[in-house]
């Protein structure tokens, strides 16, 4: 698929106005570079389809989207769901594209991208060695990280939406390709830990929606889960953000640490680098 955002768009236009015949732009959010030609008002894509110069103007005027080129016409990639009553939408960014939904960013931007994020949460249970527990799957990047060192990665994801999103963000596809050492699981991880052996994980990577959301994945039954399917000595990074930044009050951090401590967690301290607690199973 044919995926824009606005340096492309910006950099087509400029060709056309200069006259050019050819432009070279990313066709996939920077990932690699490919050849279009401009034929007068009109740019022809690689794969056949062509639409009018004019069109990608949307494109320019809105550096924080990403723009689908489908059957000659462009579209914003967002959607909204029914069944869930949310909107997905796929966020530009200055790298890696970012997952919003419903206006809740599921990966942070301000001051790093999501590849910089993913890799600080996988630097958090370093060195990954073994097989490797993913509660929430978002786009995959934390997965893609702790993939390369891991003997296999397990992720959840509670909503297909977000599994479709991701199998159109370019970034995403090593996920899904043959030999990838990471499953996709479609499920609700509150209830699928539950099935999963004892001590059989060396790490876990639990980056859950906010509190607000999903407030099971910070109660205590799902901490014993997460103590349960550890091996000893097994790694935990858990996220928490930030939430305390606007309110003093507030240290989800601290309680989140204090939680782990009680369902038998030990070596737990804080990782500003990834806003988040990590901890190790005895």
């Amino acid at each position: 698929m044919i995926l824009l955002s606005r340096p492309a768009a910006s950099r087509i236009r400029e060709a056309a106005a200069a006259g050019a015949g050819t432009a070279r732009v990313s066709l996939d959010l920077g990932r690699t570079e490919a050849e279009v030609v401009l034929e007068g008002e009109a740019v022809a894509f690689p794969d056949g389809q062509r639409v009018a110069v004019g069109e990608l103007a949307d494109v320019e005027a809105n550096p924080e989207s990403v723009y689908a080129v489908l059957e000659g016409a462009v579209e914003k990639v967002t959607w909204f769901s029914e069944e869930t009553g949310r909107v997905y939408t796929l966020r530009a960014t200055r790298g890696w594209p970012a997952l919003e939904i419903s206006g809740i960013l599921m990966q942070r931007i301000k001051g790093v991208d999501p590849r910089e994020d993913a890799a600080a949460k996988a630097a958090a249970v370093s060195p990954v060695r073994g097989r490797v527990l993913e509660t929430c799957f978002g786009l995959g990047y934390s997965a893609l990280h702790t993939a390369r060192d891991a003997e296999s990665v397990l992720v959840f994801e509670i909503d297909p939406n977000v599994i479709d999103m991701a199998r159109l963000n370019p970034y995403s596809a090593p996920v899904f390709e043959a030999g990838s050492k990471i499953e996709v699981r479609q499920g609700d991880v509150a209830e699928e830990i539950q099935r999963l052996p004892g001590a059989s994980f060396d790490v876990v990577v639990h980056d859950p929606p906010t509190l607000a959301i999903a407030g099971e994945l910070y109660a205590t039954a799902f901490y014993e889960q997460l103590h349960r399917v550890l091996k000893p000595r097994g790694r935990l990074f858990h996220y928490t953000g930030d939430p305390g930044s606007r309110n003093r009050k507030q240290d989800l951090p601290g309680r989140v640490a204090q939680r782990l401590g009680e369902v038998g967690f030990a070596s737990i301290r804080r990782e500003p680098a990834a806003l988040g607690v990590s901890a190790r199973k005895p």
